[in-house]
Parts: structure tokens; C-alpha cells; sequence
């Protein structure tokens, strides 16, 4: 008897240690797990984020007649760096007849009237996205230099372009004040950032219209979203980093709402071979993070036309009066975030990453 109940209780151990390690299989358990064990101190994101959010354009004829009009606007695509998709579009639906082209590249809208009318005119587009957060994994032990950097990138994203205004000396001064002799492309973005957190403050009042020159922010010290983002891809491109800027919209939860936003991504070659397209929000604080709240309407392509495009998306012919306004605007339909939460240097990991990223598995 002694002996069947001791292989029972071997039985019983058997079965207990199986279902502990079937639970810690689940994402549940291992989200728990993960808290325990890396720091609390760490930021913490949702492993992907689901909402559907209305844009309201509406023309203003400004008190007087407006003969005809014209909005030409980007339709936001897919993101997919490396294989591992951070944005997927699953529906875009337009309250009026629109038409759409490819340009550049790039998939466009128009609407457009040639009817003359007073007052206003509206159209609502309503997306439905599915984004997934990404945390680059990457420091200077793993980072490339400069000559690393592929000479295309280098072609595309190190001149001049619009407000970006890397060859101008008072630009590459700075640049070089703040990264020195630096060649490791990670710590010369790490010190931009830096410098950029340290030095550039978010205006006390909203600003309105074009954004500033990178020497306009540089010399002023306080800019928007739009600004410190031109400004840190000018430091970056002076000191032989491409950077370009990435545009769309931010949800802040704290409002339940969407507000037009810029940040930047920028190349970073890794010692493995390869490289990277890192997110960088110097307004937010954010480091080499992807955030599921982004959505991406248009990624600057280094041609200064195709930016002013996108920033500019509205002309009218007026028949009186002096003045016709677009008023743009976003709304939060839904917003739903995954249970499962992830963070920058994790010990407690599932699969095997590509080198370099950190990936979950599955303009203000």
C-alpha cells in the first residue's frame, strides 16, 4: 500500500508540475511573470492597440463664395520594417465621393468641387487600424558607425530639404558641439536626443501654419512636435546620420482623443550586418520606441515636394470675400489596447528576435 501511494503522489507531482508549465504557456501568466521580473521602473506598452478614429475636414467659404476647391491628401498605407508589419489599414471609408492615385509611391485622395457655394462644406474619413508596438533593442555595443550607414540612405536623407537644413554652418556647428567626433550611430543619436530633451521646450500655447526652419527652433529653443522633429533629423543628417520625419496623428488617452502629430525615424546600421529604421519622438520622450497609439499618414521620402504635399493639402479659387480656412480634426471612434504589456530590455522573452529588435511575438 505504502508503494501505491507513493507512486500516486509521483503521479499527482507529475501532473501538477505539467499544468504550472501549460499555465505559464499562457500570455496571461507570462505578462505577470514578466512584470516580476524586469524593473518596474521600466515603460511599459501595450503589445498592440486596435481603434477605428474619424477625420473631419471641413471648408470654411470665410463669409464670402468659394468658386471651386481642392484637397489632395495622403491615404495612410501599411508599415512594414523588416518583415514585421507595425500598422495595418483594414478599412477606410469616405462620407463622399473621392477620387484616388498613386504618386511617388504613395497612395492619394482627392476631393475636390467645382460648385461655387457660401458657408461649408464637410467630408469625414473613418479608419480602422490594427498597430503593434516595436522596441529596438539596440546600444552601442550593437550599433554601427557612420560608414556603416548604406551610401542610398546616405543619398536620400543627408541634404537639404525644405525646413531641414543640414548644410547650413550654424546647423552643423551644433551638431558637431553636441556629438564631437562621435562615429557610433546609436551614441550619436542617444546625444541629440539628449541634447534635444535638455535644451528645446514644447511652446506654452499651440502654434498654427508652417512649421519653423531647424534654425528658427535651434535659435528660439521652444517648438512644436513639427519643429524639434525637423530640427533633430538636421543634426542628425549634419552629423552624417540620415533621419527623416514620420507624420500622422497621436491618440492621448488622457483625452480620449487624436491630435495631429510628427516624430522622426532614423537609420541605424548594426554590427551584426543590417540595419534599422528606429522611431524617435523627441517631444514625448521617446528612444528607439513604437508606440500602437502612432498612426502613420505619410513617411518623408527626402523629397522636399512630396513634403510640402502633405503639408499643404488645400487650395480654393474664391469669387468673394478674402478669406477660405480648411479646419481639420480627428476623433477617437474606438480604442482598445492588448492585455499583454512589453518593455525595452526584457529578461523574460518569447522566440528569438532579429537581430537588433525587439518585437513582440503573435501632429500635436
Amino acid at each position: 500500500m505504502k508503494q501505491r501511494g507513493s507512486a500516486g503522489k509521483r503521479i499527482a507531482a507529475i501532473v501538477a508540475i505539467a499544468a504550472v508549465v501549460i499555465l505559464l504557456m499562457t500570455p496571461s501568466v507570462q505578462s505577470v511573470l514578466e512584470d516580476i521580473i524586469t524593473s518596474p521602473f521600466k515603460p511599459r506598452y501595450p503589445e498592440e492597440a486596435s481603434f477605428t478614429l474619424k477625420r473631419t475636414l471641413t471648408v470654411d467659404a470665410g463669409g464670402g463664395t468659394v468658386k471651386s476647391f481642392n484637397i489632395d491628401m495622403p491615404e495612410p498605407m501599411n508599415i512594414v520594417e523588416n518583415g514585421n508589419r507595425m500598422q495595418t489599414i483594414n478599412s477606410v471609408e469616405y462620407s463622399v465621393d473621392v477620387a484616388h492615385t498613386i504618386r511617388y509611391g504613395h497612395n492619394w485622395t482627392v476631393w475636390s468641387d467645382d460648385v461655387p457655394f457660401s458657408g461649408r462644406r464637410t467630408i469625414t474619413v473613418t479608419y480602422d487600424v490594427t498597430a503593434r508596438t516595436v522596441l529596438w533593442d539596440i546600444d552601442a555595443t550593437t550599433s554601427g558607425n557612420i560608414s556603416d550607414i548604406p551610401e542610398a540612405l546616405k543619398e536620400q536623407y543627408l541634404r537639404d530639404e525644405w525646413k531641414m537644413t543640414p548644410d547650413h554652418p550654424d546647423v552643423g556647428s551644433l551638431s558637431r558641439e553636441i556629438v564631437g567626433g562621435e562615429r557610433n550611430v546609436y551614441l550619436v543619436l542617444q546625444s541629440i536626443y539628449g541634447w534635444m530633451r535638455d535644451n528645446v521646450k514644447y511652446p506654452i500655447s499651440s502654434s498654427s501654419g508652417s512649421p519653423q526652419t531647424a534654425l528658427e527652433t535651434m535659435e528660439s529653443r521652444v517648438g512644436d512636435c513639427d519643429d524639434q522633429s525637423i530640427l533633430f533629423c538636421s543634426l542628425a543628417r549634419a552629423a552624417g546620420v540620415p533621419a527623416w520625419l514620420q507624420l500622422g496623428a497621436l491618440y492621448v488617452g488622457i483625452e480620449d482623443n487624436w491630435g495631429g502629430h510628427a516624430w522622426l525615424q532614423a537609420c541605424v546600421p548594426l554590427k551584426s550586418g543590417g540595419y534599422e529604421n528606429v522611431v524617435i519622438d523627441p517631444v514625448n520622450g521617446e528612444f528607439l520606441v513604437w508606440r500602437p497609439n502612432r498612426f502613420v499618414e505619410f513617411t518623408d521620402d527626402g523629397n522636399a515636394t512630396h513634403l510640402v504635399d502633405y503639408y499643404y493639402i488645400y487650395n480654393a479659387s474664391i469669387v468673394s470675400g478674402t478669406n477660405s480656412v480648411l479646419y481639420d480634426s480627428y476623433e477617437a471612434l474606438s480604442y482598445e489596447e492588448s492585455e499583454r504589456k512589453v518593455s525595452q530590455g526584457s529578461v523574460f522573452v518569447l522566440g528569438v528576435r532579429p537581430p537588433g529588435m525587439c518585437l513582440v511575438p503573435l501632429r500635436t
